[in-house]
């Protein structure tokens, strides 16, 4: 049995499948849909239908304007999208701050909450309240917490500011 020499060593094989594994045979990017495929990458495919197209059967233009029109909506929601995206948290950050500051009124005053849910407990089931006095104030991942020294065990402890019920003065 005879081999034929093909003057190609078995790594330049691989390297040159490697470097075309992103590539169609004519030479085109392959774009995956897990890219971020963007406006510029539209406006490239419309142009690039608009060059290739048989001179022939063209195209009707009412299918560009369509994919404009189109391209132009999906524009105005992205920028829809990152504006209210901003007003979220512009937002989140006022009712934050808002409530740290109602919750700073709270300090040294006494107070009743709603004891946290330990592991393994429903939130049906026998809801315990704790009575004590307010002794600090913080925010931790963006939600209102108090440091509440409890009256009958003097623990202190931590309870959202959510879980108020009432202030006895």
């Amino acid at each position: 049995m005879t081999s034929i020499n093909t003057g190609t060593s078995m790594n330049d094989t691989s390297s040159l499948r490697s470097r075309n594994v992103n590539k169609t045979e004519n030479g085109t990017t392959i774009v995956s849909g897990n890219d971020n495929s963007d406006k510029d990458l539209f406006l490239k495919l419309l142009v690039a239908q608009m060059k290739n197209q048989d001179p022939f059967n063209s195209q009707d233009p009412t299918q560009y304007i369509t994919q404009l029109a189109q391209f132009n909506m999906l524009e105005q929601s992205m920028a829809l999208n990152e504006n209210i995206e901003y007003l979220i948290g512009m937002t989140n950050g006022i009712l934050a701050n808002s409530a740290v500051g109602s919750a700073t009124n709270l300090i040294g005053k006494e107070v009743e909450v709603y004891a946290p849910i330990e592991s393994g407990q429903r939130r049906d089931e026998d809801v315990k309240t704790i009575s004590g006095k307010v002794e600090s104030v913080y925010i931790k991942d963006g939600v209102v917490y108090m440091n509440v020294k409890d009256s009958q065990s003097e623990n202190i402890i931590e309870v959202e500011y959510g879980a108020l019920i009432k202030v006895n003065g």
